[in-house]
Order: C-alpha cells, then structure tokens, then sequence
C-alpha cells in the first residue's frame, strides 16, 4: 500500500477514484494481528478436524493461516482452484507466498465420476494439469488423522464434508458477517451444517476496506485535482478533504 500510495503521489494524477465503504468511520481495533492471535488459539487447542474459510483472493490472510498452519503443526488443506490462485501470487516474488507445491500444503483431491479417484474421472484442464503433484491428499486420509490438518474450505462447497466425515472440531469463518437478507440466508444453512457435523463455529476477521481515517490521509498524500467516491453511503464526506469532489451517478459518463 504505501508502494502504490508513493508511485500515485509521484504521478500527480489529475483524477482519482476511490472507495469510501468506511469513509465515516474512524480507527478501530480490528487488525490482522487479532485475527491471527484469535485464530491460533483456536486450532492450537482443537485435537479434532480444524476448518477455515476466508477470501483466498486475500494475500494477507492466506499467509495469516499459513503462518498459522506451520506454527500448530498442522498440514493446510486447500482445493485444486486455490493451487491456480497460488501460483500466481507464488510467481510474484514480492507478495511472498509459498508455491501450491509447499511441504506445508496439500492438495484436496475431489471426488468425481466413479468416486474412486482414477485419473479418467477428472476432465477439469486445472485439475489434470496438477494431478501429478506429490502433495495431494484423499478425503478418507483426511478422516484417519483430522487432527493432522487444516482444510480451507468455502461454504459452497460444504459437499465436502460428507466425505470428510467430521466427528467434532472447530470452523473458523474469517470473512464478514451477513449484512443483508440473502447473506443472512445463506449464513442459516451454513449453521445447519456446522451443527450437523458438530463442529463449532468461530468468527475471526478484521475489514479488507480502509477505515475513514487512514483513507482520508491517503488522499491527501495523492492529491489529486478531482476526486470520485464510488462504492459509499457518505460521498459528501469527502468535500471535506479540500478536494474537487465530484458526486457519481450510475449510468452518467464522465469525461476525464
């Protein structure tokens, strides 16, 4: 963030776009080191499966939960998708992220077709490409030693855990917590599942958008001629800044 605040700043852009989801908002306390401590407490302590979902498009709470997963003992589950994303981000040497191929990460081999893993079951490019790699673990290995792993494992995809079989354990949801009906419904039936497998639910996530302090200081630093708030209940808040502000319309173009 301050590469991209110092380079913005070099430019002297005559324009800048910018969200404002918490622009009304001061410091709080949430933090990502709280995640971690929170998080590490949880899986420490559990001898059962240990579950965690978070936004893998989130560098910054991959490598708390990889961080996590090494410091526990405990292997980092992730499924054949996340192994795309990770090479990507591995390829980037700045954001200094293991490969898919890690010692410390396996890769969650799903079941298809016939249900016993042959390789003539899988017809996915991303998933034929990796079905070399030596890292890659069943579901039944998973259920003889759960206490052994750390499965990331998204909502959408909690058909896993017929397979995984769960007696017990924890489920870290380290994303945000349902702000509307349709959230909230889906939040319902997550909670359906966790009961069934009684696995017991814990929440640890601090917000990926910038509070209202820390951006209005970012702005300054960038100092544009014309500022555009986008994605925010409060655009008028960013007259204050001194700026040229222009209020956004959807479906009105602008020229720059």
């Amino acid at each position: 963030t301050d590469d991209f605040v110092e380079a913005a700043r070099e430019a002297k852009p005559r324009v800048m776009i910018t969200e404002g989801t918490r622009i009304d908002r001061g410091r709080t306390g949430e933090s990502e080191h709280r995640v971690y401590v929170k998080s590490k407490t949880e899986l420490s302590n559990n001898s059962k499966l240990s579950i965690v979902d978070f936004n893998f498009k989130d560098v910054d709470r991959f490598r708390t939960f990889y961080r996590i997963s090494k410091e526990v003992g405990k292997k980092m589950v992730i499924s054949f998708k996340h192994a795309c994303f990770l090479e990507r981000y591995h390829s980037d040497s700045k954001l200094q992220v293991p490969d898919s191929r890690d010692e410390n990460i396996l890769l969650l081999k799903p079941k298809r077709l016939t249900g016993t893993y042959i390789d003539e079951d899988y017809t996915e490019p991303y998933i034929k490409k990796r079905l070399g790699y030596p890292n890659i673990v069943t579901a039944e290995e998973i259920r003889d030693k759960p206490e052994k792993y750390m499965v990331v494992l998204n909502f959408w995809y909690f058909n896993t855990l017929i397979d995984l079989k769960p007696d017990g354990g924890v489920y870290i949801h380290s994303l945000s917590e349902p702000f509307n009906e349709e959230m909230q419904m889906s939040f319902d039936r997550m909670m359906n599942w966790l009961k069934f497998f009684n696995l017991r639910f814990v929440q640890a996530h601090c917000s990926g958008h910038i509070n209202g302090t820390d951006l209005k200081e970012l702005i300054k630093k960038v100092n544009p001629k014309e500022l555009y708030p986008i994605h925010t209940e409060h655009p008028g808040m960013f007259r204050k800044l001194g700026i040229k502000t222009r209020m956004v319309k959807e479906g009105k173009v602008y020229k720059l």
